[in-house]
């Protein structure tokens, strides 16, 4: 991240504007990995080469491999930001505008994405054997990459009490048009019917593409995020009971400390992965280029907070994180590698989410969410000491399902969602650096390009938080 690059890119985007660049030419390049010529879309053997590129993408450093979860991390009070400049101080500053090119390639590629993603079920009928299948695919990466733009760019479901508020475009067409702002409802509506229809066109027996169990995994995070608890809790539970799963809960602590390692993590329920003759892949380069630190002092690390927090006395979690491995700083271990898969979605998390949302329900519920707790506590401490007993509270229950989803998600870009997501369901301020769970800093600014040609585009309000 060079200035000389970012001053490129406002270069760019100002001759952009000087021109009357539209969407259509806004978002004319293809992402990485991504295939757009019309002559790709041919047969059924062209759709899966752009389903497959999809997947290159989200798991390269513009998306999951890099600024999904950076830019969530940045916004959240995690890190110990005070040497950070450029996008990176901008956006850790809660102060975004339509300028910098971290925050904005991401939101453009994201759309480059949905847009080769509706080419293809666009062409469905090209499909044979596989029909179900690629289909099932698109529809499960269309409503993935609508659910992180929506959080990022947008106030939380909650936010209002009818969530009338202004969301993200949804875009359902391979042409990539000029688009208003849906509201948040609408969008997680579409996310949802989504979400719903790849789940039933999708087998169970996968975890390199997107399955049934992803799909409803997935919608587990979309309803806790909307603190629906009940469909939450009926989605994670689905997930995690069912019969034809190629993944488990693992209870040797290498479920988490081998999380990113190629080829021996058993929790995964979707992940991306770099081929081991290809040691240098481009899964994962944001996470490592930023955050790695056995062999460079990185440019992202955490507060002291943070750190007390993991490091607690008997938690062999605390390998997350080494206060020693860097001078003077808390740095991340967990993306330290030449090669690593990224996790998209794993057992751990979904068990932390029927966890708190049981504890919700209660009843037969709660029992099931003291158990996934104590399978967590058991794990990190090797012993029952840290147990709830079978009689806990449902308020206890949640406020140990909160601190250990705080641990055990430690930068992987979840911190900023929880914030917003208490907020909107009690109002309660969680941030460690101060600011109200609904400020506008916690909302990344749209880029000028999406602006340029649609004068009714309504950009979020500007200014930070603190």
């Amino acid at each position: 991240m060079k200035l000389l690059s970012y001053k490129i890119g406002i270069a760019m985007l100002l001759t952009a504007m000087a021109m009357g660049t539209g969407c259509s030419r806004y978002l004319d390049r293809p992402p990485q990995g991504q295939i757009l010529e019309e002559e790709a879309l041919k047969d059924e053997d062209g759709l899966k080469r752009v389903v497959n590129g999809a997947y290159i993408t989200l798991g390269s450093e513009t998306f999951y491999g890099g600024r999904a979860v950076i830019l969530s991390e940045l916004l959240s009070d995690e890190l110990n930001g005070t040497l950070l400049t450029e996008d990176f101080g901008e956006i850790y500053g809660r102060r975004t505008s339509i300028f910098g090119a971290y925050k904005n390639d991401f939101y453009t590629n994201g759309y480059k994405v949905i847009a080769n993603i509706n080419r293809v079920l666009q062409n469905i009928d090209l499909a044979g054997a596989s029909r179900d299948q690629l289909e099932g695919e698109a529809k499960f990466i269309r409503a993935l990459v609508h659910f992180e733009l929506v959080r990022l760019f947008a106030q939380p479901y909650g936010f209002t009490p009818d969530n009338s508020h202004p969301g993200i475009p949804i875009r359902l067409e391979s042409t990539v048009s000029i688009a208003n702002r849906a509201t948040v409802q609408e969008v997680y509506n579409q996310i949802i019917t989504d979400l719903t229809d790849a789940a039933a066109k999708l087998p169970a027996d996968r975890v390199s593409t997107a399955s049934s169990n992803a799909a409803n995994a997935l919608l587990a995070k979309v309803y806790f995020q909307m603190n629906n608890t009940e469909a939450a809790y009926t989605a994670a539970n689905q997930v995690l009971s069912g019969s034809d799963k190629p993944y488990q809960f693992v209870t040797a602590d290498s479920a988490f400390t081998t999380r990113f390692s190629q080829g021996k993590n058993e929790e995964t329920i979707l992940e991306i992965s770099t081929q081991q003759n290809n040691p240098q892949g481009s899964v994962g380069n944001g996470l490592r280029d930023n955050f790695r630190s056995d062999t460079r002092r990185p440019v992202l690390f955490f507060s002291n907070a943070v750190y007390n927090r993991v490091a607690n006395p008997g938690d062999k979690r605390a390998a997350f994180l080494s206060n020693t491995l860097q001078a003077g700083i808390n740095v991340l271990v967990k993306y330290n590698a030449d090669v690593f898969v990224l996790p998209v979605l794993h057992v751990t998390e979904i068990k932390l989410i029927r966890a708190e949302a049981g504890a919700a329900q209660g009843g037969a519920a709660l029992a099931t969410a003291i158990d996934d707790i104590n399978d967590i506590l058991e794990r990190a401490y090797g012993n029952t000491s840290r147990n709830l007993p079978p009689n806990a509270a449902a308020a206890d229950v949640i406020r140990v399902a909160r601190e250990q989803r705080a641990i055990e998600l430690v930068g992987e870009g979840n911190r900023t969602h929880e914030i917003k997501r208490i907020g909107a369901q009690s109002g309660q301020n969680i941030d460690d650096r101060g600011a109200r769970w609904n400020c506008p800093g916690f909302v990344l600014q749209f880029p000028q390009g999406e602006m340029a040609s649609n004068i009714d585009f309504e950009r979020n309000p500007e200014g930070g938080c603190n």
